[in-house]
């Protein structure tokens, strides 16, 4: 009898073990049905991850200072993201000096990562033809339709390779110049005249007036990392991607692919850092140094450096470096390829769940609480609303640039721009002013174009490892121009340069022919 009842109760545990398990076999059946097994729809407004259990961790990456406070603020993000999504978020800022190997290791070892940070002068359509980044189109249709409402549609255009997107542009100028910021309190200290610099060669007079009276501050502070330099502030348009050689000049209206290191611009410009070295004017670890300028700003180390340059730069740098700034544009605003795809958020080809990674970016571009959030941290702790103002914010009593615990200083890297906050020493039309400045961008004649570089792709390597051995020595001045672009050329044309500047050649006589 007693056999009986124990086989009954087996038979019972069995129907309810394969009942289960038919369930299970439909669910993955109804999931495995989705085509590509990217773009399955998910809940937009939360719940659990998919399986029900543990919400996925959307993984986000980019270069930039690690803060203390992050623990505290991915919190504040979880608790508004989990329910609108199902997911959380995990912020990871690499240094800048360590950004390139980080990133180059992510890829190559397939690490597990969800959301990184991507650019033009970043090596984007390289690791587009390494198969680093998945493509989004799909998946912006799908899950990122905020994303294609509030965005420019020259963005999404003007970044896509053979007409597709790898990366989500953030929504902020459209147009670009560069220029320098300059240390405000002390051009003021010996009345230097900020309005008589035009040109590149202008800057010497400021330079030497820091250099004979504030022995502790570099005059101009360059560093081995990505723009900084002479060299990266030509008014080339690279075409797409400023780690892939050939130029062509964004306003002199030609479209004959040129090496750069061969052009008259390159050498005078190698040569002025050349003198600014040898007197004193560049940090003498230029060639070498992982720090980024305005952390040696931020440390009263430095007086002038470079960057990109819009509306309100200088305001928008002095709440991270401390001091009062003003900026200096040194070329008039362009609207390139490059321009379009300047900082942009990629989905990593290792994402578990991309389509979880493409729901943050979504919100990033339209959740204004969540944006905020990421970018200045949390209300009370890290800033405190001024006067009454929704989208005036000031730091909190007591602490001040050097005691912050939460500044990325990386806004126009997440997201949208048009949603932050601004700081109570902006100008409250500073929205307004970057519309204007877009209107005001010349367009380059290959706006549109991005090179393709898969059939180059080795010599692209070959190459830039020639720029890794000559460019630092180059742009900040330690080696003789005279001597070492001979030496340049020679490597780089060994290298395939010429293969490589003759397939861009092609492709964009082929675009411009369809236009």
């Amino acid at each position: 009898m007693t056999g009986g009842v124990q086989l009954v109760r087996s038979l019972k545990v069995w129907s309810r073990m394969m009942a289960t398990v038919m369930a299970l076999s439909l669910v993955l059946a109804a999931c495995s049905s989705d085509k590509g097994g990217t773009t399955t729809p998910a809940a937009e407004g939360g719940g659990a991850s998919e399986g029900g259990g543990k919400p996925y961790e959307v993984t986000l990456f980019y270069p930039g200072t690690p803060q203390k406070d992050v623990a505290l603020v991915e919190a504040e993000i979880n608790k508004k993201m989990e329910p609108k999504i199902g997911a959380t978020l995990k912020i990871n800022a690499i240094d800048w000096g360590q950004w390139d190997n980080k990133l180059n290791l992510m890829i190559s070892s397939g690490e597990k990562s969800d959301i990184i940070f991507t650019a033009a002068w970043q090596n984007y359509t390289v690791n587009v033809a390494k198969g680093a980044f998945l493509p989004l189109n799909d998946l912006l249709d799908a899950h990122g339709q905020d994303i294609k409402k509030n965005l420019d549609p020259a963005f999404l255009e003007g970044s896509q390779v053979d007409g597709v997107n790898y990366g989500v542009p953030t929504n902020k100028e459209l147009a670009a110049t560069r220029g320098v910021l300059v240390r405000k309190d002390l051009a003021d200290k010996y009345n230097l005249d900020l309005t008589a610099v035009k040109t590149w060669a202008d800057l010497e007079p400021l330079l030497k007036t820091i250099k004979e009276n504030e022995p502790a501050i570099t005059p101009f502070y360059m560093s081995n990392t990505n723009g900084n330099g002479l060299l990266e502030n030509l008014d080339w348009d690279y075409l797409g991607d400023a780690s892939v050689p050939g130029v062509i000049s964004k306003t002199a209206g030609g479209t004959t692919v040129l090496n750069e290191v061969e052009t008259p611009e390159f050498k005078e410009a190698a040569e002025l850092a050349r003198k600014w070295y040898q007197a004193g004017y560049i940090n003498s670890d230029a060639a070498t140094s992982n720090v980024f300028p305005k952390d040696q700003a931020k440390a009263g180390k430095a007086f002038l450096w470079t960057d990109g340059m819009k509306p309100g730069k200088d305001k928008e740098e002095e709440g991270y470096v401390g001091f009062p700034l003003t900026q200096i544009e040194m070329t008039q605003p362009t609207i390139t390829t490059g321009d379009a795809s300047g900082a942009m958020l990629a989905i990593s080809r290792s994402s578990e769940q991309p389509e979880k990674a493409m729901q943050v970016i979504n919100l990033l571009h339209s959740d204004k609480e969540i944006n905020n959030l990421l970018n200045f941290g949390i209300e009370g702790t890290h800033y405190v609303k001024k006067d009454g103002q929704d989208n005036i914010i000031a730091l909190p009593d007591g602490v001040d640039a050097n005691s912050r615990t939460y500044n990325p200083g990386a806004q126009w890297q997440l997201g949208n721009q048009f949603l932050n906050f601004l700081w109570d020493n902006e100008d409250p039309q500073k929205w307004e002013k970057f519309k204007e400045f877009n209107a005001k961008g010349v367009k380059s004649p290959a706006l549109g174009f991005t090179f393709n570089s898969q059939s180059v792709k080795n010599e692209i390597a070959a190459v830039n490892n020639v720029n890794k051995q000559f460019k630092p020595g180059m742009t900040s001045g330690a080696v003789d121009p005279n001597e070492m672009i001979p030496k340049y050329l020679e490597k780089l044309k060994a290298a395939g340069i010429d293969k490589i500047i003759a397939a861009k050649q092609e492709q964009l006589d082929a675009f411009l022919a369809k236009q």
